[in-house]
């Protein structure tokens, strides 16, 4: 097994997925207090830049405004939000370089930060072979199933990227690996891969790449 690792955010998507799906969420009325949100929202982002995010404080952020709420119903704004808001985001080169994956036989995650409820249907859209993303408690009991507003199970988020890549590989050891992230918080991820590239790198990752002489591609 060959096996490809993307990060989403600012890697393959032209922006954050979590942010754009806030103001999605603000627009259709599930969040109030928007502009305390929004504020708050910018606070974590600065901090994610900084290497210093909280990500518990951060989820219970970003799932509050699906506490109680159907699956069923989240799912249905995700897929509208997903072609609107999205899909038109992909950088064309992230995509380009998915397809040279595809036709090479590769296997093809996307690995992210952001929540399971968002990354996974769109790796889906992308025909890639899965997602790994933090995943979202579902009280199974009520009827129809609904949102607890909690988080569950691994945060994919730095060396948590790691760890559910161990979960998924299950004992197997890929032949060859690549990695593509923007991020500084995954340098553990890229590090650990035969090939990685650093696309649209922070100042950090950038400064790392270039003294390991990692390619970094611009896909925009």
């Amino acid at each position: 097994m060959n096996l490809a690792l993307f990060d989403l955010d600012d890697t393959l998507l032209n922006g954050d997925i979590t942010q754009l799906w806030s103001d999605w969420l603000i627009n259709l009325g599930w969040i109030e207090d928007a502009h305390v949100y929004r504020a708050s929202f910018a606070e974590h982002m600065r901090a994610y830049a900084a290497g210093e995010l909280d990500m518990e404080e951060h989820l219970n952020l970003l799932l509050r405004p699906l506490e109680g709420r159907a699956v069923h119903d989240v799912s249905a704004q995700v897929d509208a939000f997903l072609s609107n808001e999205v899909i038109p985001r992909l950088f064309p080169g992230g995509l380009e370089r998915l397809a040279w994956h595809r036709d090479q036989g590769h296997q093809i995650l996307i690995i992210s930060a952001s929540t399971a409820h968002l990354v996974a249907p769109l790796a889906q859209r992308l025909d890639l072979d899965g997602a790994l993303a933090t995943a979202l408690e579902v009280d199974h009991s009520a009827n129809p199933p609904r949102y607890t507003g909690r988080a569950t199970g691994i945060r994919t988020f730095r060396e948590g990227k790691l760890m559910a890549l161990e979960s998924w590989l299950n004992g197997q050891t890929p032949h060859s690996t690549w990695g593509y992230s923007d991020s500084r918080n995954d340098i553990p991820l890229l590090e650990a891969v035969d090939h990685a590239y650093a696309i649209h790198p922070d100042p950090t990752l950038a400064s790392i790449a270039q003294a390991r002489r990692w390619e970094m591609p611009d896909w925009r």
